[in-house]
């Protein structure tokens, strides 16, 4: 039955096919720069260009404080009871020495600990000792990294590390990552008698409140990498502390339907893409499309849906690419007497487009 509704409407299908098909050339549009993954244009390898040459591979240990669960080794010349010894430290900060006994040694760097060896056991027991202290293992000052980076895990840090020295320690972003990264941040507990700062202890690392840094939730900072680029970064590029996690999100995805030789969904790679990129990604424009009528369609956070009107064609000079953001959809028009052939073509296209733009 329904395609008896239909066959009396094939006649007028021909009619516009045929017509529009004797009586247009294929449209000329314009080249646009596109940037393949792993290119080194494209702003997640200029951003990794940035970080990777800032990044050292392995931090250095000795410069941060030292806490509980770090390993240290000690070694101090001509004497046997402190030749290589390992050390760990206590949950109080506390490790106990041969000849030295207990001592504190949280919040010490490795250098200070030892010039206090060498104080010490110059007091007691040598006219000039000659000590090495080093860290073996640092259990206390972990950052995380995590998301679409090369090699995501925990990595030591030092006193002096930013957000992007971890990223650069991960091994960079990848084609997939989005240049906007996330710094996640506990807050320490307040001493409800005093009104001081502690730090947070590991019984109650479940109850830990996070400090509202960004407008986004508590605990949360959004760093945009690509200030980096343009001496910007600093503000953004963040000292690390003990336990921060920096998440790098997939850039996510945009939707590319109309009078494309191949709608689909494509991955936003680089960082970056705009319409005409999207568009050259889904095989490009179609023979009937026309460039001068490109819609973008967007779902604000209010939830509301957005049209955005382009004119992307050849002749319009002051054509401007516009920017994607994920999940949008691009749509391009079809030009003269084809438009009902395209309208019929999007209704039945199958997939995400048809149900975003009627709200389902």
């Amino acid at each position: 039955m329904r395609a008896a509704l239909f066959r009396p409407l094939l006649p007028i299908f021909a009619v516009l096919v045929l017509g529009a098909c004797s009586s247009t050339k294929a449209p000329v549009f314009p080249q646009v720069t596109t940037f393949p993954a792993g290119s080194l244009d494209s702003p997640n390898s200029r951003i990794n260009h940035v970080v990777l040459g800032q990044a050292t591979q392995e931090s250095d240990r000795n410069e941060a404080p030292l806490g509980g669960g770090d390993l240290l080794e000690i070694h101090v010349a001509d004497v046997p009871e402190l030749k290589d010894v390992k050390a760990r430290v206590t949950p109080a900060g506390t490790i106990l020495l041969p000849l030295v006994g207990q001592l504190k040694v949280e919040g010490m760097t490795a250098e200070e600990l030892h010039e206090k060896l060498r104080t010490l056991l110059g007091e007691k027991y040598l006219r000039d000792p000659q000590v090495s202290v080093s860290v073996v293992e640092m259990r206390s000052h972990k950052v995380a990294v995590m998301g679409e980076v090369q090699h995501p895990g925990l990595f030591d840090m030092n006193s002096h590390m930013r957000v992007a020295d971890a990223i650069g320690m991960a091994g960079g972003l990848k084609d997939e990552a989005s240049p906007r990264v996330y710094l996640l941040r506990r807050l320490p507990e307040r001493s409800s008698s005093a009104g001081k700062e502690v730090p947070p202890s590991s019984a109650s690392a479940k109850s830990t409140k996070t400090t509202p840094l960004s407008g986004l939730a508590p605990g949360v900072v959004e760093i945009d990498l690509r200030e980096l680029l343009d001496g910007k970064g600093e503000r953004g590029n963040l000292l690390l502390r003990p336990g921060d996690i920096v998440e790098v999100p997939r850039a996510g995805t945009v939707y590319v339907g109309g009078s494309v030789k191949n709608p689909k969904a494509v991955d936003i790679l680089g960082g970056k893409m705009t319409a005409q990129q999207a568009i050259i990604a889904a095989g490009g424009p179609a023979q009937i499309a026309a460039m001068s009528k490109v819609r973008v369609y967007r779902l604000l956070a209010s939830g509301q849906r957005q049209e955005i009107k382009l004119d992307l064609s050849k002749n319009n000079s002051a054509r401007i690419d516009f920017p994607l953001e994920k999940e949008d959809v691009v749509m391009v028009g079809t030009s003269g007497a084809m438009v009902a052939w395209t309208t019929v073509k999007d209704l039945i296209y199958p997939g995400i487009m048809a149900a975003w733009l009627l709200g389902l």
